[in-house]
């Protein structure tokens, strides 16, 4: 068999080897089509058509998908990007994902959404960055998250998985079973429902009379808080709770 017949069947079997790079978290790869570059530093590989990247459980899809880095350190994936990681419990879409093997902190961006389905929440963003180690996801522009009889929207949101804790900015707004809250900042525990407004505070509730729903304007201003509240780099391992008067976490 002549040595440029040989050459398609060998590109086949490289798209299907894993690439042991990591002993943790190897990282595998497949697609319709492979290109690419290697040198001592630097490794390049394009993968168009049905391309998946496999990343410990981690799973992701896309149009377009792109390698690079020493021992492919950061993933890149546009046009249709799906993903799911199987021990985490969560999925994902979004227009374009960028993603650190080593910081593994994955960055969505383009009507991005993430489903926990571990805990049953439902999350969407102009952007939405997480932390796989921290479990910590951080939503900026156009928030959107639901969890039961829980409705959330705000400029900004940081959501900690593993205690369900969720703090929102940027005009916040939290309905709950009907009764609305507002405030400069809101925190919402999504296990217990249990919400601290900190700052200009307002709200309208549900009120059981003849006609049902009656709605009762209750508005309060509370002092600022006494440290200016910032949003951390989800890359953080530790992530600080924001200060304010109200601002108390529940217990776990």
């Amino acid at each position: 068999m002549k040595i440029k017949n040989i050459l398609p069947f060998v590109l086949i079997l490289l798209l299907f080897v894993p690439c042991l790079a990591s002993a943790d978290k190897p990282i595998s790869f497949s697609a319709d089509q492979m290109s690419g570059a290697a040198g001592k530093k630097n490794e390049t590989t394009q993968l168009k058509g049905n391309a998946v990247v496999t990343v410990g459980t981690l799973r992701i899809t896309g149009d377009l998908i792109e390698l690079t880095g020493k021992d492919y350190r950061y993933v890149t994936a546009t046009g249709n990007v799906h993903g799911s990681d199987s021990e985490k419990g969560y999925s994902f879409s979004a227009g374009q994902l960028s993603y650190d093997r080593d910081t593994e902190v994955a960055s969505f961006q383009g009507e991005a959404s993430l489903s926990d389905t571990k805990n049953k929440v439902e999350a969407s963003a102009g952007m939405i960055s997480y932390n796989q180690k921290t479990e910590i996801a951080f939503l900026q522009v156009n928030v959107k998250l639901k969890r039961n009889e829980i409705d959330c929207t705000s400029g900004f949101a940081l959501y900690r998985r593993t205690v369900s804790l969720l703090e929102l900015s940027g005009s916040p707004l939290v309905v709950r079973s009907g009764d609305e809250f507002r405030a400069d900042r809101i925190s919402v525990n999504l296990e217990t429902e249990y919400i601290t407004l900190d700052g200009t505070v307002s709200g309208k509730l549900k009120d059981a009379k003849k006609d049902g729903d009656v709605p009762t304007d209750d508005s309060a201003n509370t002092p600022a808080a006494t440290v200016p509240a910032t949003i951390p780099d989800p890359a953080s391992p530790v992530v600080p709770s924001p200060a304010g008067q109200n601002a108390k976490e529940p217990k776990q």
